[in-house]
């Protein structure tokens, strides 16, 4: 009984995105006599079914333990074995779990291994340093062009900035923000017909900090902070400026619009 000649099917959810159902099963002969089946999975796994056994079956084990053993007696029909389960954790990249079906028969014990990709939206800045200047010979502010990165495979939506300002006495930074229609339809990471526009308004003279970045989601709810993007403020002349930031998001792999899970 060889590995490629006892299965007859085998399937597990190729990514799921934190939080989202893995759903994976096993067929073989259902001749094969089965004395028992231990499924074993990694930490941060919540298995949330095991499929063709009744739940009463399942009062004994420890789901925590990562280990679940299923008596012969258990099993409601031959030759089939499956069971749901979720990542539990945010993970800071794209991660591989995997999953082990011990299964004993009469005289062998055999395995079927299973893996997954935990996937999730990564924004990152393409630049992570900017320098707004303003003197007396300045009549204008040209847009903060933000360009983000996803370097995940998770779709980004809902996206809020997020800053952290270091002011100076002479100077007050903040960054307001204004909901507007959106009109460019190539803006499919949004969620909604509507987005929240960003500007940095600064007040006085002198020099700051403000290190911004964006909160997201993926289509789960599964909420994220990108890194934080520094930008160096100096005015010559004490005025009020405000700064539109616009975002840009692409993906060098593939585009956003692919389907995730």
């Amino acid at each position: 009984m060889t590995v490629d000649s006892w299965i007859l099917e085998k399937h597990i959810s190729k990514k799921a995105l934190p939080n989202e159902n893995i759903i994976s099963w096993a067929k073989w002969d259902p001749k094969l006599s089965v004395k028992n089946i231990v499924l074993k999975f990694e930490p941060d796994v919540a298995i949330e079914k095991v499929l063709n056994v009744a739940e009463e079956a399942l009062q004994d084990n420890d789901f925590e333990s990562g280990k679940i053993t299923i008596e012969k007696e258990h099993l409601q029909i031959p030759g089939f074995f499956g069971f749901t389960g979720f990542y539990m954790q945010i993970p800071e990249n794209e991660i591989t779990i995997n999953f082990v079906v011990e299964i004993t028969f009469e005289e062998t014990i055999k395995k079927i291994e299973y893996s997954t990709k935990i996937i999730r939206p990564i924004l990152e800045f393409q630049q992570t340093e900017y320098t707004l200047t303003s003197s007396q010979f300045a009549t204008s502010m040209s847009p903060l062009n933000l360009a983000l990165v996803n370097t995940g495979s998770g779709r980004p939506i809902n996206l809020k900035p997020f800053a952290d300002l270091s002011n100076t006495p002479d100077m007050d930074i903040k960054i307001q923000t204004k909901i507007e229609e959106i009109k460019d339809e190539s803006l499919i990471f949004v969620k909604t017909n509507k987005i929240a526009i960003p500007k940095v308004v600064v007040s006085g003279k002198g020099f700051g900090m403000l290190s911004m970045g964006y909160e997201y989601q993926d289509t789960m709810g599964n909420s994220y902070k990108s890194k934080l993007a520094n930008l160096s403020i100096s005015i010559e002349e004490k005025q009020t400026l405000q700064v539109p930031i616009t975002e840009n998001i692409t993906k060098s792999l593939t585009p956003l619009l692919q389907a995730t899970a």
